[in-house]
């Protein structure tokens, strides 16, 4: 009789530790913390190999991606070619990516930050199985399995493409509403020239300059794309309940062989958008993205910059790893910066060498209050 009663009480003990055991194993979600770099988000991720060892790195996270990337001697190391499926750990959780979904390419690596390496691009594609929360106050990402997280925030229906995981939501500007697409892969708020152009003809006073400069320079394209873009500052676009002020823009139009940019971007999303809102829009919030239930939710984590375009006025072309000027930048009608002609090497900013640093960096090192001394050395 007592070893029945020990074994009843027993049982029980067994099965608790059992279940908690598997609970433990296959966690709901997984933080990672992310280098914040350029307007943009680079998390600390964990790949496993197959002989189940751990290669961990940096994950540069596009919500205007659709696929996997990874560097070609990461794709081999991983054995995707040989159809093994792709597993990195995001925290504690482990995320499967079939091997058919990811690619390799030859733009990575790269380095940001402290020459910390990225090897990975972790897509939308991949993010829009979960709940994603993207804390840019504390720097980290979260993924998690749906119904897993206590969600808080102002709510912002989505839509969402279920083929490329780009998420839209309107946006009231100047008294009409329009789809934008959501882009913490983008260092800065993108536009239609068209749209803009339509604003500035009411209101010329929005008007800044022609010619990228600063983080809205993220491309640093031999296109002509972001030397002709005209820079805006809107006071005032709304998010629902939001009101965000001075909110800063590139207007582009097509390239110079007359490609669209803005209409290839579209084709990635539910529907036709009129551009998106960068990183110079997410990072003063904590933004969730519940993709399940088509909704996002943001909570205002600090105030947006103003100053955000205080910049030595010369657009960028990156070549091989050297940096050129596209443009000098106007206002009003007149350049910004004397004594440099398009074409020249930008060879140091002020104690920056260009030849050892990254274009985030280069940008940051001509970033300033206006009348400040600066050194570009073209």
């Amino acid at each position: 009789m007592a070893a029945t009663r020990r074994q009843r009480f027993q049982s029980p003990l067994v099965i608790l530790v059992l279940c908690l055991s598997c609970r433990g194993s296959n966690p709901t979600s997984g933080t990672a913390p992310f280098v914040f770099d350029g307007n943009r988000t680079y998390a600390e991720l964990a790949f496993v190999r197959p002989d189940g060892t751990i290669h961990k790195t940096l994950a540069f996270v596009d919500l205007g991606s659709p696929s996997m990337v990874l560097s070609e001697s990461l794709y081999k190391e991983l054995q995707l070619d040989q159809k093994k499926p792709s597993i990195f750990n995001i925290g504690a959780m482990p995320i499967r990516v079939d091997s058919s979904d990811v690619t390799s390419d030859s733009w990575l690596p790269f380095s940001v930050g402290a020459n910390r390496m990225v090897e990975a691009l972790l897509p939308a594609g991949v993010m829009q199985k979960y709940e994603v929360v993207i804390d840019y106050a504390h720097r980290t990402l979260t993924l998690a399995q749906p119904g897993t997280l206590k969600i808080t925030g102002t709510a912002i229906p989505c839509r969402v493409n279920a083929k490329s995981g780009l998420i839209a939501i309107d946006v009231s500007i100047a008294g009409q509403t329009y789809p934008v697409t959501i882009d913490n892969g983008s260092g800065y708020t993108w536009l239609s020239r068209n749209t803009v152009q339509g604003w500035l003809a009411a209101y010329p006073g929005w008007q800044r300059g022609t010619g990228a400069v600063g983080t809205s320079n993220m491309r640093m394209a031999d296109d002509g794309i972001e030397a002709s873009g005209i820079l805006v500052r809107m006071p005032e676009i709304k998010l629902g309940s939001l009101h965000l002020r001075q909110i800063g823009a590139l207007a582009i139009g097509p390239s110079s062989t007359n490609w669209d940019f803005i209409d290839w971007y579209s084709k990635k999303n539910p529907l036709p958008v009129i551009g998106w809102l960068g990183g110079n829009v997410l990072r003063a919030f904590r933004i969730t993205i519940d993709y399940p239930n088509k909704m996002t939710y943001w909570v205002r984590q600090t105030e947006l910059d103003p100053h955000d375009l205080d910049q030595v006025g010369l657009t960028l072309k990156s070549n091989g790893g050297q940096y050129f000027v596209a443009a000098i930048a106007t206002k009003n009608g007149k350049p910004t910066v004397e004594g440099v002609q398009v074409g020249d090497k930008l060879l140091q900013v002020g104690a920056l060498h260009t030849d050892r640093a990254t274009g985030a960096a280069i940008l940051s090192a001509m970033h300033g209050k206006p009348g400040r001394a600066s050194n570009p050395c073209p």
